[in-house]
């Protein structure tokens, strides 16, 4: 019962969200060093995290989206007459719990498979490493120029212009399959094409779909996106051929950051998960805090007002609310694919790497076990 601007609500969600950006810190440096202990080998790493990939992509990335659509549409329609606050509130308290035991799970099932160095390397050692360490830095550099990206989801277009945000999960059920098939090809793809490739490769892929729908969207004196009908076909199409690229956007970018670390430690001797982790993530979050801000007056700017009812925002706001969602994100974004060209590991430097790693690998668990017995 109280505005948007209540002193005392903005100081509670203040003090929460300090609690929470302090736990998600210490839980990113945990994670990020952990992941990459649980096994030395890059192949059984591979199939690990598409494992993982495929087992929650489906029910623990887009079943809750789908649901949340499904309600949002039954409150804006008055066919339920449930607070849209309480479906948010029960939404994001029952996927919350939900997340975190499972984390749990993982945590009383998971070991650490790869030996650690007895010497623990500095913070300044680290903090060095995103720079000297090539990889990490192209990749640090990449998602800071794509931070850079202005955009808006899907959500407020299909719900201003086309009527409903349930029509987002009756297009993306015929894509479903797809996602799931597309994990199949990412460990065949990976033996013959380096990570660089399949990383470009789905960047350029997904931003030609999305240019797609919106030149389809301008045709017909630029009102096509207006047609129902023909853009939920144009969507549809998205994302049928988006998911196709599916796996290999899921795992590779995942595993990225894994071959730089073994990148690092190839070159360096040592690994520095954590601290790197930590740097980038506060660069990040800064710049993350900022541009939520530019998009906030951006859509205060096109003349976008929260809360009036569907169909009734004005044809200027319409149209950006298209373009924000396809066009906008695409070019703001564009300059995040110039350090992918970079990438130094190729595929014949990439096997290279493991097989002197595996070895070094072997070689020092052959000296622990020979201190240890004459210890």
């Amino acid at each position: 019962g109280t505005n948007g601007t209540y002193l005392p609500k903005l100081f509670y969600y203040y003090f929460f969200l300090i609690i929470n950006e302090t736990a998600g810190t210490f839980t990113n440096v945990a994670k990020s060093g952990y992941m990459s202990t649980i096994t030395p080998n890059p192949a059984e790493r591979i199939r690990l995290i598409t494992l993982a990939e495929l087992l929650t992509g489906y029910m623990g990335e887009d079943m809750p989206r789908y649901i949340m659509g499904v309600l949002i549409d039954l409150v804006n329609n008055k066919v339920v007459t449930w607070k849209l606050s309480s479906v948010f509130m029960v939404m994001g308290t029952t996927t919350a719990v939900i997340s975190s035991l499972c984390t749990f799970w993982f945590f009383l099932k998971s070991k650490e498979r790869v030996p650690q160095s007895l010497e623990k390397p500095s913070v300044k050692e680290g903090l060095k490493a995103i720079v000297s360490n090539y990889p990490v830095l192209l990749m640090c550099l990449s998602e800071f120029l794509g931070n850079f990206s202005i955009s808006k989801s899907e959500t407020n277009y299909f719900i201003d212009v086309l009527g409903s945000y349930s029509l987002i999960t009756i297009l993306n059920i015929p894509s479903g399959i797809n996602g799931s098939i597309s994990y199949m090809f990412v460990e065949p793809l990976r033996k013959r094409f380096s990570s660089k490739s399949l990383w470009i490769f789905n960047d350029i892929y997904n931003s030609a779909l999305s240019i797609g729908v919106f030149l389809f969207g301008m045709t017909k004196g630029k009102k096509m996106f207006y047609q129902t009908v023909p853009m939920c076909i144009a969507f549809g199409l998205k994302e049928w051929f988006g998911k196709w690229s599916w796996g290999i956007s899921k795992v590779i970018t995942a595993d990225l950051w894994n071959e730089a670390m073994d990148y690092c430690e190839w070159k360096n001797g040592y690994r520095m998960e954590a601290t790197t982790g930590v740097a980038k993530g506060l660069i990040l979050k800064m710049q993350s805090a900022l541009l939520g801000s530019v998009t906030s007056l951006i859509m205060k700017k096109i003349g976008y007002v929260q809360g009036l009812e569907i169909g009734t925002q004005n044809d200027r706001t319409k149209f950006w609310e298209f373009a924000l969602c396809t066009i906008v994100p695409t070019l703001t974004g564009i300059l995040r694919i110039v350090p992918k060209f970079l990438w130094p590991i190729s595929k014949q430097k990439r096997d290279e790497m493991y097989n002197d790693l595996a070895n070094r690998r072997q070689e020092n668990v052959i000296d622990y076990i020979n201190e240890a017995k004459e210890t």
